[in-house]
């Protein structure tokens, strides 16, 4: 039998003054990254643009059209960029009224071992110069400032946002949830003892906050099922549509969440824990022994996730798109 032969690989030990970053040993996560830029101009030149009635035609439609495509074309632009699946790029161009600028906000989100702020920052530099390009036959006197990244989200660091970032502008982050009412429990023995702080809930409310819902109540709560039954049922009984329970979900003798909800004989979504565990086992594998999910109360929809901030916010981010819906249906609507 024929000994294998071991090939040389030139790793990161060979001569090349550049090489791209190996990101094999990484998981796919979700990736998801915004940037921002302003192009100003003239308060007259900006009329012709926010009226659509340039020679050229709407600037802001094309701008938004090439920012797209700009950020497509990333890893072509930049040597060391890696060539990764985009899932999704969304590209808005806001006229600024009182600064005679267009704001251009481009975000995009892949699943992937790398992230996506390049593609975002190019996507929106390529989008501020077509507006560039189709205006300057009318006002050359233009300015391109302000390109920075908004934030960027996933990977084993998680998020990251810049200290100037305000969420308001961009259509991402709309007043899905402007007529909820949520309450916010924690599940914890050390935190109900005051022997750690809690981070959990506090990402909760802003995450929905973020997106129009008010927060009733945040309370803390040990790990032990009658008095988290009891703050469920208060909730419950003041009709409040949804709650969202931080801890409590593990394999461990004192996670008694999901006990707790089933002695109230609370009727399970499992396709919210499904897809819970499939989501959440691309950042990290333990996932799967997650007992976190849906429940339906009475005419409440109660949340079970972990007690990190991290897989809150990740949790919520997942099932983000469902929950209006879910809401709806368990309330009495139709399920059109």
């Amino acid at each position: 039998m024929e000994s294998q032969e071991t090939l040389p690989l030139l790793g990161d030990s060979s001569n090349s003054n550049y090489h791209m970053v190996d990101v094999s040993p990484k998981s796919a996560t979700l990736r998801v990254a915004q940037a921002c830029g302003r192009i100003r101009m003239s308060p007259n030149t900006f009329t012709l643009v926010r009226d659509r009635k340039l020679p050229k035609g709407d600037a802001l439609a094309l701008a938004e059209i090439s920012g797209i495509t700009g950020a497509k074309q990333t890893a072509l632009l930049l040597p060391l960029c890696h060539p990764i699946p985009i899932e999704k790029v969304t590209v808005k161009c806001i006229p600024i009224e009182d600064e005679s600028s267009v704001e251009v906000v481009c975000e995009v989100s892949t699943t992937a071992k790398t992230g996506v702020e390049m593609e975002a920052l190019v996507g929106t530099q390529t989008a501020l110069l077509c507006l560039y390009d189709l205006i300057k036959m009318v006002d050359p006197a233009l300015n391109i400032d302000g390109v920075r990244l908004n934030f960027k989200q996933g990977g084993k660091k998680g998020g990251w946002k810049h200290p100037d970032y305000k969420p308001a502008v961009f259509s991402k982050e709309p007043k899905i949830f402007s007529s909820l009412e949520v309450s916010i429990l924690i599940a914890s023995d050390r935190v109900s003892k005051n022997e750690a702080q809690d981070f959990s809930g506090p990402c909760a409310q802003k995450w929905f906050e973020l997106r129009g819902a008010k927060i009733k109540e945040i309370s803390v709560v040990p790990d032990e099922k009658q008095k988290l039954q009891q703050s469920i049922f208060e909730s419950c009984e003041r009709k409040i549509p949804l709650v969202v329970i931080s801890g409590g979900t593990g394999m461990g003798p004192r996670d008694v969440t999901i006990g707790a909800l089933q002695e109230l004989n609370a009727k399970e979504v499992k396709g919210f824990g499904e897809l819970l565990r499939k989501e959440g086992s691309a950042h990290k594998k333990t996932a799967w022994l997650s007992n976190s999910g849906g429940y339906i109360v009475n005419q409440t929809l109660v949340l079970a996730l972990p007690g990190s901030p991290k897989a809150v916010e990740e949790g919520l981010m997942v099932l983000e798109d469902l929950l209006p819906h879910a809401l709806h249906v368990i309330t009495g609507g139709n399920h059109g």
